[in-house]
């Protein structure tokens, strides 16, 4: 790759990546109940199943920072204006079958956008698919625990495997412990798509959250009920998975909390496009 398209790719992922930025309790959309049956079609095979078995991560599978990166694992392109955490590898850890993503309000030397060293107000943990797998069209199922706390950013969500922004499909945003949540589409062309929805407290128990992405359609599921649909703007190239634990907020009292995740698994039609 050239330094002109590099230069390219980085500005695009920065105003990108700033689309992303908390916009409170916006007024939210009635949940509505699935349209379908809350699983994948029969003719749909699993070719992802995350296993969170022993004491760490399979690296071959999961990277532990943003791949489009160069100088360190943080969101350069929101952290003046919102997320004050840098991420380590040692804040993501796997206990009892469930992979653990912990924000902890410690002062973190890590590096600016420019290669320089950076103090952040806060360390988190960060995973993504992109070193084992990437995919084309899927059902995508996460079963987490969201944490509540001040200044927690809790997300899902699929990024362009190409490095390039847009698309960008946000399986959920949750801030703080505000009583809804969003799901978005970021498509290569037109408006930004998606919203809130209302939300129960996340932090009790376990819920799932499930992408239904096919080439005409994309339709986003809070335990098992439908909340967003789209045929407008669909993603039709590779993308890989995304969970973080960003923090916005790094007052006194926030960025202390934990993004659990039980499994993820994805689905697939046969044929579809998929890199493991």
């Amino acid at each position: 790759m050239t330094a002109l398209s590099v230069a390219v790719v980085a500005a695009a992922v920065v105003v990108g990546l700033v689309s992303r930025l908390p916009t409170g309790t916006d007024q939210p959309t009635s949940v509505k109940p699935a349209g379908t049956p809350l699983r994948p079609p029969e003719s749909w095979k699993l070719t992802f199943n995350s296993s969170f078995a022993g004491n760490k991560l399979d690296e071959h599978i999961w990277g532990t920072c943003y791949p489009w990166s160069p100088n360190g694992c943080s969101n350069f392109g929101n952290y003046n204006k919102e997320e004050k955490e840098w991420y380590e590898t040692s804040q993501d850890q796997v206990k009892n079958g469930v992979l653990n993503l912990v924000a902890e309000r410690r002062p973190t030397v890590g590096r600016n956008q420019d290669g320089t060293p950076m103090t952040y107000a806060c360390r988190s943990g960060i995973v993504t698919t992109y070193p084992g797998f990437r995919f084309k069209y899927g059902y995508i199922q996460i079963t987490a625990h969201i944490p509540y706390g001040t200044g927690l950013w809790p997300a899902f969500w699929l990024a362009a495997a190409n490095q390039q922004w847009p698309p960008e499909i946000d399986i959920l945003e949750h801030w703080d412990s505000n009583p809804v949540a969003k799901v978005f589409l970021h498509p290569k062309q037109g408006p930004m798509q998606g919203g809130p929805f209302t939300v129960p407290n996340l932090s009790k128990g376990w819920h799932t959250f499930t992408l239904y992405w096919t080439k005409s359609r994309l339709i986003w599921y809070y335990d098992g009920r439908q909340v967003m649909t789209t045929s407008t703007g669909i993603p039709q190239q590779t993308m890989y998975f995304i969970a973080d634990l960003a923090v916005f907020n790094a007052q006194p009292g926030g960025c202390s909390g934990s993004l659990l995740i039980k499994s993820v698994k994805v689905w697939q039609p046969i044929g579809a496009e998929a890199s493991t």
